[in-house]
């Protein structure tokens, strides 16, 4: 019988007796109890079997790397390192070796519970155990006593004798901090990290997080190119990277960046998540073609998911105008029909190619779901402004002025600025879109419209003081 076979006849014993219990007499259940005794053991049996082969299993693999000269690598953001066993005394090795092997195995087998006593034994009978008490506080973290673990992460990074176990130990200590958002003495724990074990790799990405986090993008992108060109598959790197791009591309649009080579051109082979993040960067930059390539990937990858077709839709449009993009977007709504944004994607391209009445169907079916539905207000607005009706425009945009959200006012004074401009009020219009300048970063054309408005006002420079219109 294959392992497999028997294990799962084992879950259906456990299975039967369970069924069972609710409906059987009290004979029937002191024997059905008996028999979940014996399925106890049995499952005891094998932890103490699988925790013996593990023990010769970690000794075996840890003899040959030692006479390779290889260490095994630690674990990605440490959260589970697989550590080099430092050589303990003689009198600890005859005397608690078996605890430490007890507790690895129930360790590996992230039964943290059962580690965390073990090791705890381990560090009360022998204390300058390093490896022992650096696997107590990963257990402790891993069960969620971040204080006691943060304690004894500090007490090995302040004593422990190996620079490899002082490296992880901050690198932990980093990740902690890293989980309270304290990113500047995450990154300090990481930096020393690095100092004491430069080539720890976890630790670079890790720093690199912080700082971005921070809203520190070149320095992220520093520590992300050199840790790429090692790791270029990294995927969780990848994204890192491109979050980070985009971060620096938005605070200065005038910066030049060239993406590491993994990330040069969008391929089948990246993860869904890159290919998503690459989209995104590829969208605020203005490289409407590689970004339809990821999106292109992405429907082929999960072809049931609306968004993946509505961004290969929306892009497609941009490239290639309406024709080629309706049929697009038809098909996001297939698959999501509750989705507004993908039906008033739909009506926008319409209004755009100048079908009005068939963009403002759309743009009402959103506003008999919601009245209050700001995409389809939005919608409708520019549609009053294509057919002429300025004066309807502006009523339903002076509603936007009354929400309590910020951005929301924002939006209606850039309608209202839009609508100054088609009736060639540039005075108004600059005022309008200077009470949205906040926002500039979500309502990118403002810019573009404030220095239409410099122009024909004669002026030489954007003007950046808010008016009250």
């Amino acid at each position: 019988m294959k392992i497999e076979d028997w294990f799962h006849t084992l879950r259906n014993k456990a299975q039967t007796i369970e069924e069972k219990w609710q409906g059987a007499s009290e004979q029937e259940r002191l024997q059905l109890a008996e028999q979940l005794f014996q399925l106890r053991q049995v499952s005891d049996t094998v932890v103490d079997l699988w925790l013996q082969f593990e023990e010769k299993l970690s000794n075996a693999i840890r003899n040959i790397k030692e006479m390779e000269g290889q260490l095994p690598a630690e674990g990605k953001k440490a959260h589970q390192p697989k550590v080099k066993t430092e050589s303990p005394k003689a009198i600890e090795t005859n005397t608690y070796e078996p605890i430490f092997r007890r507790g690895e195995g129930f360790y590996h087998l992230r039964m943290f519970q059962d580690a965390k006593k073990c090791f705890a034994e381990l560090v009360q009978k022998s204390p300058d155990w390093e490896s022992g008490r650096l696997y107590y506080a990963y257990s402790l973290l891993l069960c969620e006593e971040k204080e006691l673990a943060f304690r004894e992460f500090r007490l090995l990074g302040r004593t422990a004798g190996s620079p490899t176990i002082v490296a992880i130990s901050f690198n932990a200590i980093g990740c902690i901090l890293a989980e309270e958002e304290q990113w500047l003495e995450a990154a300090q724990a990481f930096k020393t990290s690095l100092e004491i074990k430069p080539e720890q790799e976890e630790a670079k990405y890790n720093l690199a997080l912080c700082y971005l986090r921070d809203g520190d993008a070149q320095e992220a992108l520093d520590e992300l190119e050199p840790y790429l060109e090692k790791n270029e598959h990294d995927w969780e790197a990848q994204m890192l990277w491109l979050r980070a791009a985009k971060l620096l591309h938005m605070m200065d649009q005038t910066v030049e960046w060239s993406p590491p080579k993994g990330l040069q051109l969008p391929t089948r082979d990246l993860d869904s998540d890159t290919l998503q993040e690459m989209a995104s960067l590829y969208e605020t930059v203005g490289n409407y073609h590689r970004a339809q390539i990821c999106y292109h990937f992405l429907t082929e990858r999960s072809p049931k998911d609306g968004w993946t077709w509505h961004g290969l839709a929306w892009n497609t449009w941009l490239i290639a105008g309406t024709k080629r993009a309706l049929t697009l977007v038809k098909k996001a709504i297939s698959l999501a029909p509750e989705n507004d944004d993908f039906l008033f994607s739909y009506g926008w391209m319409l209004l755009f190619d100048g079908r009005v009445e068939e963009a403002i169907k759309a743009f009402r079916i959103m506003l008999e779901k919601n009245r209050d539905n700001r995409l389809g207000q939005s919608g409708m607005i520019s549609a009053y402004e294509k057919l002429g009706d300025t004066q309807e425009a502006k009523r339903m945009a002076k509603y936007f002025l009354e929400d309590a959200e910020p951005y929301v006012r924002s939006l209606g004074y850039f309608h209202l600025g839009r609508i100054a401009v088609v009736e060639e009020n540039w005075r108004l219009a600059e005022q309008y879109f200077q009470r949205a300048l906040p926002f500039a970063e979500q309502l990118w054309e403002i810019p573009i419209y404030l220095q239409l408005c410099a122009s024909k006002l004669g002026q030489s420079e954007i003007q950046t003081e808010l008016v009250q219109p």
